[in-house]
C-alpha cells in the first residue's frame, strides 16, 4: 500500500508548470520533494513553495541528458533524505517543424532530454530504490503523442518518437520490477497550460480542440498521485484522448485485415 506521508519524491523538469503541479500536489499529500530542473532559479522557486507548505525540499540544477548530472542528482537526493520513494522522470520539450528540416543536432538534443533523460533517471535511481524498503514508484512522462493519432504529429517527429519509446520502456519495466515491490507508471497527458516565458521551440502549439481544453497542471498532479497510490500503469488525465488511441488501433487492425485479404499466404517453417 502506497503511503505518501513522509515519502520523498524527485521530479525532473520540476521547475516547469507541470513539474510544479506535481511538486505542490505531493507536498500537500505530506511528501518531501527534490525539484530538479535545467534552470536552477525555477527549481529554487518551486522548492520554496514546497517548503512554504511545511515540507522539506531541495533544488538541484540538472541536465537530464547528462548521465553524470543525473548521478549527482541522485547523490544529492539520497544525501539529503536517505531514500527516494517516487522518481518522476518528467523533463523534456518539443520542437515543431517538418521531419526533413530536423538536423541531427535537433534529433540528438531532443532525444537527449525526452528519451535519454528518462533512461538516465531509471538507470540511476532504480538500483538505489531496490536497496531500501517502503513505498517506491517510477513515473515516466510520455504524452498522448506516444499512444494515439493526435494532431501535429507530422510536425513533431522527434517528440513522437521519444514518447512512443518512453511508453514502451515503462510497459516493459513494470513487470520486471514488480517482484521487488516497485511500481511503474507512464504519464500520457494531452496539452497542459503552457509556459509563455519558455523559448518557442520548447512550446507545443496546440490544435484548436486542445486550445479549448487545456489541462490544469494541478489536476494532472492530482491524477499522478492517485495513479501512483493505485499503481496504475497508464495515466491518462485527458479522458478525451481515448479517441486518439482508438484511431491508432483502428489503423493497426485495418492493416492486419488488409494483409490477410491481399497478401500471398505465409507459411511457417518448422525449426530444425
Amino acid at each position: 500500500m502506497w503511503k505518501s506521508e513522509g515519502s520523498v519524491a524527485v521530479i525532473t523538469g520540476g521547475g516547469g508548470l507541470l513539474g510544479r503541479g506535481m511538486a505542490l500536489t505531493f507536498a500537500d499529500a505530506g511528501m518531501d520533494v527534490v525539484v530538479a530542473d535545467l534552470r536552477l532559479e525555477a527549481a529554487q522557486k518551486v522548492a520554496a513553495e514546497v517548503e512554504a507548505k511545511g515540507r522539506r525540499s531541495l533544488a538541484v540544477e540538472t541536465d537530464v541528458s547528462d548521465p553524470a548530472a543525473v548521478t549527482a542528482l541522485a547523490d544529492a537526493a539520497y544525501g539529503a533524505f536517505g531514500q527516494v520513494n517516487l522518481i518522476c522522470n518528467n523533463a523534456g520539450g518539443a520542437l515543431l517543424k517538418p521531419v526533413w528540416d530536423f538536423s541531427l543536432d535537433d534529433w540528438n538534443r531532443m532525444m537527449g532530454s525526452n528519451l535519454m533523460g528518462v533512461i538516465h533517471g531509471v538507470h540511476e535511481f532504480l538500483p538505489r530504490m531496490m536497496k531500501h524498503g517502503g513505498p517506491r514508484h517510477i513515473v515516466n512522462t510520455a504524452s498522448m503523442s506516444g499512444v494515439g493519432l493526435g494532431s501535429l504529429r507530422e510536425l513533431n517527429a522527434i517528440y513522437v518518437t521519444c514518447k512512443f519509446a518512453v511508453v514502451g520502456l515503462t510497459e516493459t519495466l513494470r513487470p520486471a520490477i514488480a517482484p521487488h515491490g516497485i511500481g511503474a507508471s507512464v504519464l500520457c497527458p494531452g496539452m497542459t497550460v503552457a509556459e509563455p516565458e519558455k523559448p518557442m521551440e520548447f512550446r507545443m502549439p496546440s490544435a484548436k480542440w486542445y486550445e479549448d481544453n487545456l489541462l490544469d497542471n494541478f489536476d494532472v498532479g492530482r491524477e499522478v498521485l492517485a495513479s501512483v497510490m493505485e499503481n496504475r500503469l497508464h495515466i491518462f488525465p485527458h479522458r478525451e484522448g481515448l479517441g486518439e488511441v482508438e484511431a491508432r488501433h483502428k489503423l493497426l487492425l485495418e492493416s492486419f485485415s488488409q494483409a490477410a485479404a491481399t497478401s500471398p499466404p505465409l507459411h511457417a517453417h518448422p525449426r530444425a
